[in-house]
Parts: structure tokens; C-alpha cells; sequence
């Protein structure tokens, strides 16, 4: 038996979805370690591939909005962790950032360095393509006035 992690239920060990709350408990063919939900993948999976539009109006948007900004706010945790190394949490050498030149798409099999380094090489375009105001350090600034 296992036990679902939304839930708490108990669950045969081949289940693909919870009985009690219907939650997917196996991925086995495709899994992955990030906090989108699959639902928010699937919906940038239909945009990427020009099957529909990124629509404010539907509800796959909303929920991949809400995901974004909850991953997002869940890294303001680290603004006072300076010792924090990326280098030790991630597995991304510089040669590994250079091979992103030939774009990747993360719908290919990707190691995890590549698929790691092209996640971080989209949150910096993310950041250019739509940030227009206050820099790093006076976020700083800001953030450690707030501690005092």
C-alpha cells in the first residue's frame, strides 16, 4: 500500500489515482520534479505548439498564473541566505549553459543539468521581457528595511 500525498489516503501500490480524492498518484511515464501542475504543463504544452492561444479568459490560465507566482514568492525565502550557492543546489556548469544555444525543448528527454540550466535561462528572460523597474539591489534594499 502506499500513501496518496494529498490526501493521506491509502492507496494500491500500482494506483494511478487516489479513490478518495481523485488526485493522480503515478507519473511513472512522465515524471517530473518542478511545482507547476500538470494541468499548468499541459496548457504551455498547447501554447508551444500553437494548439491554443496564452488566453487570460480561461481557467488553465489562472491556475498557471497561480503557480508561477507561488514558486516565485516561494523563492523570496532565500533573500537573506547569502551563502546560498546555486552551484551546490543545482547541477549547471558553465559548458552546460553554453549548450543551451540550440534552444532545447523540454519536451525532448533532457538530462537534468540541461533541463535545470534551461529553466533558469527562462526565468531571466521572464525577468527582461517583463520586469521594467526596480533593480536587484534596491529589491534588496528594500527587503532588508523591512527585516529592521
Amino acid at each position: 500500500m502506499i500513501e496518496c500525498p494529498y490526501c493521506g489516503a491509502d492507496a494500491e501500490d500500482d494506483a494511478r489515482y487516489c479513490d478518495r480524492c481523485g488526485e493522480r498518484l503515478s507519473f511513472a511515464e512522465s515524471s517530473r520534479d518542478g511545482f507547476l501542475r500538470r494541468s499548468s504543463i499541459q496548457y504551455l504544452q498547447g501554447v508551444r505548439h500553437g494548439a491554443r492561444p496564452l488566453d487570460p479568459e480561461v481557467a488553465y490560465h489562472e491556475e498557471l498564473l497561480t503557480d508561477v507566482q507561488a514558486g516565485l514568492a516561494d523563492f523570496s525565502h532565500l533573500t537573506d541566505v547569502d551563502e546560498l550557492d546555486l552551484h551546490e543546489i543545482l547541477d549547471i556548469d558553465d559548458d552546460t549553459l553554453g549548450d543551451l544555444t540550440d534552444a532545447p525543448s523540454p519536451d525532448t528527454d533532457l538530462d537534468t543539468d540541461v533541463r535545470q540550466a534551461l529553466g533558469v535561462a527562462a526565468l531571466v528572460a521572464l525577468l527582461e521581457n517583463s520586469y521594467d523597474g526596480t533593480t536587484l539591489d534596491e529589491i534588496r534594499a528594500q527587503a532588508a528595511s523591512m527585516d529592521e
